[in-house]
């Protein structure tokens, strides 16, 4: 592509570029939890107004998404001839950092406007595909395979859908597909009023969806079973932050509303 190629985005396809920051900084460092050098090389192509990120802490991007790296790679090893649908994928070169067998078929599905940026850095191939469509046009699941396990990525999405938005969702990935797992990050009020105002101002985007009480999803439909619930504080990885960054969630801990203000989950279905 054209070096420092101008891309214009809005509201939550926007946010792509918080992550991918994230990520590229993250790359730099010595301590590096991702080592996603594919993220720095991708933002150094982008001219986009990163600096009105510059103030904003970023690390627990970067600690939700080795987390979710790690529950992928061990979904894909249990289940080898699997498909990983990655809904929201961004610009995230996670299917370089997971770099999956042979056996297993990827799909990447965002925005239209999204995939046509991503088409700038990745190909389609054989057994790895983008499909440009929002989550809640459903017509993107006829263009998957239903026999397969089948592992849902949902990172950093649903906290842009309405609640009803967000159960119809998994309602129809449940229908369609036979089995699988799904894997998603959910934010409590705490957090989304905190964030919400600067997030808003900077791009436009809207939380929506705010989860105090998890056991609102167990009832969402009774084919999902829960498997794991982890305030994103509680990851391994948060112990390969700076000190800064690792006494700022250490303080933040001790105060439960606090401490579930992001929490990761995993459920069969």
């Amino acid at each position: 592509m054209n070096e420092n190629k101008k891309i214009s985005l809005s509201k939550e396809k926007e946010t792509l570029f918080i992550t991918l920051r994230a990520k590229a900084i993250d790359s730099l460092l010595v301590n590096s939890i991702l080592h996603d050098d594919t993220a720095y090389k991708i933002l150094k192509e982008i001219n986009y107004d990163f600096a009105k990120f510059e103030k904003d802490d970023d690390s627990g991007t970067v600690v939700r998404a080795k987390q979710f790296d790690e529950w992928i790679i061990k979904y894909i090893e249990a289940n080898k001839n699997s498909t990983v649908v990655y809904i929201g994928c961004g610009l995230d070169s996670r299917i370089t950092r997971i770099n999956p067998p042979s056996t297993v078929y990827w799909y990447d599905l965002d925005f239209p406007e999204v995939i046509e940026v991503r088409k700038l850095f990745y190909s389609n191939k054989d057994k790895y595909q983008m499909i440009d469509s929002s989550a809640t046009n459903f017509s993107w699941l006829e263009k998957i395979s239903k026999d397969r396990p089948t592992l849902i990525i949902a990172e950093g999405v649903l906290e842009y859908l309405s609640s009803e938005e967000v159960k119809e969702l998994f309602r129809r990935i449940i229908d369609h597909f036979n089995h699988g797992e799904i894997i998603f990050d959910v934010m409590n009020s705490l957090a989304i009023s905190i964030g919400k105002k600067e997030l808003e101002k900077k791009t436009g985007a809207v939380y929506k969806w705010a989860v105090n009480d998890t056991n609102e999803i167990d009832l969402i439909n009774s084919k999902l079973k829960k498997i794991k619930e982890l305030p994103l504080m509680n990851s391994i990885y948060i112990k390969k932050l700076s000190f800064k960054s690792r006494l700022i969630f250490d303080l933040l801990s001790l105060v439960p509303p606090a401490r579930n203000a992001m929490r990761l989950m995993k459920y069969d279905f």
